[in-house]
């Protein structure tokens, strides 16, 4: 009975001793003799938009780990989902960055980029919606001594602005001025801008019709970009030379004037826009002098 006693003792110490020894190699030298392990606290604090344009935009998500106890703690390994519509749409994991220090807080930085594109053709019904609510879902692994690696689960929720179709209002074609040679025409179109951020010029291909038929042919590429929540007027000329026109229309020679078609469509680059609200036509009337 001694024996068997002595035996389950000596099981006892020596799996003791190993425990010591592993926690020895492990913790001793960054837990203080005595000190309480306590769990780390941790806060969302903010999803800050630092980038948008009509392609897509940026959200750098902050959260706060807060380290109460007397010695650092790892760098968690943080995986995020990111869910529009309660559907998950993005993934990412952080991995690298400094220990917390004991008694300190450190911030996590999370960026999240996201391409309009994508939301678009997953979620087609968004298109036209000024916003739409997303949600952040973060799981948070920290190794803690003797308490083992824990995961902590924090989630954000927020509106996730949408790119807003520009409009184009009021074209019109007019003859700037004109001789026995040519004539100047000047096309002009107010270009309206909902969204908060600038929005670069679209490029305009046009192609202006002489009976129905295509005579002149150009795009027009304009580098300033249209403001914030602003109406900006674009203009362009066309120049139409009458030795031109009569060698093509030789049925004009002897007209005063001839009815004409500027057909013209604005491109944005992006794909989630309406093209066809872009696209029309103008009617002008073309004097033809001698």
């Amino acid at each position: 009975m001694k024996r068997k006693i002595s035996r389950f003792l000596l099981k006892v110490l020596m799996a003791g001793i190993l425990l010591s020894a592993a926690l020895s190699l492990t913790t001793c030298e960054s837990i203080p003799v005595g000190a309480v392990i306590q769990e780390p606290e941790l806060k969302f604090l903010s999803a800050d938009l630092t980038g948008i344009t009509l392609n897509g935009l940026q959200l750098l998500c902050k959260i706060q780990v807060n380290n109460p106890n007397q010695f650092k703690i790892p760098y968690p390994e943080t995986d995020w989902s990111f869910f529009i519509n309660n559907n998950s749409f993005l993934k990412g994991t952080v991995r690298k960055g400094q220990d917390i220090k004991a008694r300190s807080s450190a911030i996590i930085d999370l960026p999240v980029n996201i391409e309009y594109l994508g939301i678009f053709n997953s979620f087609r019904s968004l298109r036209g919606n000024a916003q739409v609510p997303y949600r952040i879902a973060t799981s948070m692994k920290i190794p803690i001594p003797v308490l083992g690696e824990k995961i902590y689960n924090i989630e954000y929720t927020g509106q996730l602005p949408l790119p807003q179709q520009p409009k184009v209002s009021n074209p019109t074609m007019s003859l700037s001025t004109s001789d026995a040679t040519r004539a100047e025409l000047v096309v002009s179109m107010n270009l309206e801008n909902p969204n908060s951020f600038p929005v670069p010029a679209p490029k305009i291909t046009y192609d202006y019709m002489i009976n129905r038929s295509s005579f002149i042919k150009g795009t027009v590429e304009n580098e300033r970009p249209l403001a914030a929540r602003a109406t900006t007027p674009v203009n362009f000329r066309i120049q139409v030379s009458y030795t031109d026109l009569i060698r093509s229309f030789a049925t004009l020679i002897t007209a005063s004037s001839v009815a004409t078609t500027l057909n013209y469509s604005l491109d944005f680059g992006v794909p989630g826009f309406n093209w066809n609200d872009f696209a029309s036509a103008i009617p002008f009337t073309l004097p033809i002098r001698r």
